[in-house]
């Protein structure tokens, strides 16, 4: 499943999904991916235990976050059951390419540099990136 994209605003100073959402959206979609399945209610009674909440600002968030396709939702009933649209994993590996996309299109030098400033001081992720450098050369023989 294609994402929108995943970066209103990127906020490198934040942790975590914070980098990218809102802190209530960053809640609901960490909620999500441990429930798997949930209602409004479900969310909102898991919120409020932590915080003061409107039971509508979290259909709210919910249907936004479907609207950006980070969540689907089904009528069962009266009520919709929502599920998240892609796993954490995925999410993660379309923020990180979205992310570093933008970043080699306009300044691929510098991102190389710092990238490998990062790698050198590292053998376990030398050895990574060594490994995955041989899997795509050996993909295009």
């Amino acid at each position: 499943m294609k994402l929108k994209s995943l970066i209103g605003e990127f906020r490198p100073r934040q942790k975590g999904l914070g980098k990218v959402m809102g802190p209530l959206e960053a809640a609901v979609m960490e909620i999500m991916w441990k429930k798997e399945e949930a209602t409004v209610r479900d969310v909102f009674e898991t919120l409020s235990r932590e915080r003061r909440i409107a039971y509508t600002t979290v259909m709210t968030i919910m249907s936004r976050l479907a609207d950006k396709n980070l969540l689907t939702k089904d009528k069962r009933g009266i009520a919709y059951v929502y599920r998240p649209a892609v796993s954490r994993e995925h999410f993660t590996k379309s923020l990180v390419g979205e992310v570093l996309d933008g970043l080699f299109e306009d300044y691929a030098d510098a991102a190389f540099s710092h990238f490998l400033k990062h790698v050198e001081e590292d053998e376990e992720k030398i050895t990574q990136l060594e490994k995955l450098i041989r899997q795509r050369r050996n993909k295009g023989e």
